[in-house]
C-alpha cells in the first residue's frame, strides 16, 4: 500500500481510509476534509556572508542564483515564507551611520563589512530577487535584524515596502502605536497570518522597541496570536521565532515550552530558525482538540557555513484546507531536504537526493532527526502523506500535479 497523492481522485464521493507505511508519519485529522487546498513553503535561514555576497553582486549575478536549482519547488507552492537574517538597507555603514551608497557591489563598509563581516547588511537588489522567485512574505526579526541599528531596520523596512514582499516582526521607529507586527498574505481566498519574533538581537540595546522579541514580549506575542485567531478575516495563524542554541539538533525545553503554548493560544504551526542545524517535527494537539505542527528548526537554506550540518536544510511544506463552513485546519505536511552545494566560491542550493556521494551522509542524518515518512520528492512538492484518498470532491480546488 502506497502513500497516495495529495491530489489524485476517485470515482467515489467520500474518502477512504487508508493505512500509512510507516508509523512515524506526522499526519492530521482533518487530512481528507473538503474544501479549498493552500501550501504553504518555509525555508530556513537565508544567510549571506561575505563570499556569498561576492557571488550575487557581480555584473551577471543575483541573489536568486543560489536556489534557481530548487526553484521548481518553490513554484508548486502557494505561499513561500523564509527566514531574512541580516539588515537589506540602503547608504547605511556600520553603527547604523548613514553613508554614501556604494551601488550594486561589495564594498566592505555598506554591503559586507571589512570590521565585522557579521554585522550583515545586504543590497536591497535582494528583495526584488525574493519576490520574483515567489517569496510571499519574510521573517525580519531574528539576531541580526538590528546588525545596522535603528536606521537599518527602518531601511529595511522600506526595501521590503518598495517591493510590496510582506514582512512580519519589525517596525519603523515612529509605527510603535501604528502597525501590528503580524502581517496577513492570501491565497484562493485562504488568509493566513505569520508572526516572527526573536530571542535577541546579539546583545545589541532595541532602545525604540523596534524588533519583537520572543520571551521579553512573551504576552505581546500571545496576545496577538490570539487576536488574530479571532480575527474572521485570519484563517491560519503561523510564528516563526527566532529561538534554540546554535549548533545543536536538541530544541530547548523552554522552546518546547513556548510552542506549546503558541499553539494553544490559536497558532496552527510554528516554524523555527536560529540554530542553522535541523531540530525535530512534533504534532501538538491543544485542548480543544485543534492539531497544531511545530519545526524546531528549518536549518539553513542558504549560508556559507561549511560544516556538514549547516548545509543541511528542508523545504518544509504545509498544507492547509478551508472548509465549505469557512473554518481552516492544517491538513497535511511534508518537506523537501536541501543541501549548499559549495564549489569553489560558486553556492548553489540543491535538493538532497540519494546516490548523490557528497551529501549521502548529510541526507541519512535528515531522515533520523525529521519524520522520514513525510519525506516527499522536490518534483511532486505538494503529493504529502496522508492516511485517506482524496476524492474529486475532496480535492476541491486543488490544482493539478505539475
Amino acid at each position: 500500500m502506497r502513500l497516495v497523492s495529495a491530489f489524485s481522485s476517485a470515482a467515489a464521493l467520500t474518502a477512504v481510509s487508508v493505512p500509512v507505511l510507516a508509523a512515524d508519519a506526522i499526519q492530521f485529522t482533518n487530512a481528507c476534509r473538503p474544501g479549498t487546498r493552500v501550501v504553504v513553503a518555509a525555508v530556513g535561514d537565508l544567510l549571506f556572508h561575505a563570499a556569498l555576497q561576492k557571488q550575487a553582486l557581480t555584473t551577471k549575478g543575483s541573489y536568486a542564483d543560489f536556489w534557481q536549482p530548487v526553484q521548481h519547488i518553490l513554484d508548486q507552492s502557494d505561499l513561500t515564507y523564509g527566514n531574512l537574517e541580516g539588515a537589506v538597507a540602503a547608504g547605511v555603514g556600520i553603527g547604523g551611520r548613514s553613508v554614501a551608497d556604494p551601488g550594486r557591489r561589495l564594498d566592505g563598509r555598506v554591503y559586507s563589512a571589512k570590521v565585522n563581516e557579521f554585522l550583515f547588511n545586504y543590497h536591497p537588489s535582494l528583495i526584488a530577487d525574493l519576490k520574483d522567485t515567489g517569496f510571499d512574505v519574510v521573517s525580519t526579526a531574528n539576531n541580526h535584524g538590528g546588525d545596522r541599528g535603528p536606521l537599518g531596520v527602518d531601511g529595511t523596512i522600506d526595501a521590503l515596502e518598495a517591493e510590496a514582499l510582506a514582512f512580519t516582526g519589525t517596525r519603523r521607529r515612529d509605527e510603535s502605536n501604528t502597525r501590528p507586527w503580524s502581517t496577513v498574505v492570501e491565497s484562493k481566498d485562504v488568509r493566513i497570518a505569520f508572526l516572527a519574533c526573536t530571542y535577541g538581537t546579539n546583545g545589541g540595546v532595541d532602545r525604540n522597541g523596534q524588533i519583537l522579541n520572543c520571551y521579553r514580549d512573551k504576552a505581546q506575542v500571545m496576545g496577538e496570536i490570539q487576536w488574530l485567531t479571532e480575527d474572521p478575516e485570519v484563517d491560519a495563524v503561523i510564528l516563526t521565532p527566532h529561538w534554540g542554541a546554535e549548533n545543536s539538533h536538541t530544541p530547548l525545553s523552554s522552546d518546547r515550552a513556548y510552542a506549546r503554548a503558541a499553539i494553544e493560544a490559536g497558532a496552527s504551526a510554528v516554524i523555527g530558525a536560529h540554530p542553522h542545524v535541523l531540530q525535530p517535527w512534533e504534532k501538538i494537539t491543544a485542548k480543544d482538540g485543534r492539531e497544531g505542527l511545530v519545526i524546531y528548526s528549518t536549518g539553513n537554506f542558504i549560508s556559507n557555513q561549511p560544516w556538514t550540518p549547516n548545509r543541511s536544510g528542508v523545504v518544509a511544506l504545509l498544507e492547509f484546507t478551508k472548509g465549505r463552513d469557512g473554518k481552516t485546519a492544517l491538513t497535511a505536511a511534508g518537506f523537501v531536504p536541501t543541501w549548499v552545494v559549495r564549489d569553489g566560491w560558486h553556492h548553489r542550493v540543491t535538493e538532497m537526493r540519494s546516490g548523490n556521494r557528497e551529501s549521502a551522509g548529510a541526507l541519512s542524518a535528515t531522515l533520523r532527526r525529521l519524520p522520514a515518512a513525510n519525506r516527499v520528492s522536490g518534483d511532486a512538492a505538494r503529493n504529502l502523506p496522508r492516511a485517506c484518498v482524496l476524492t474529486s470532491e475532496t480535492a476541491t480546488a486543488a490544482p493539478p500535479m505539475p
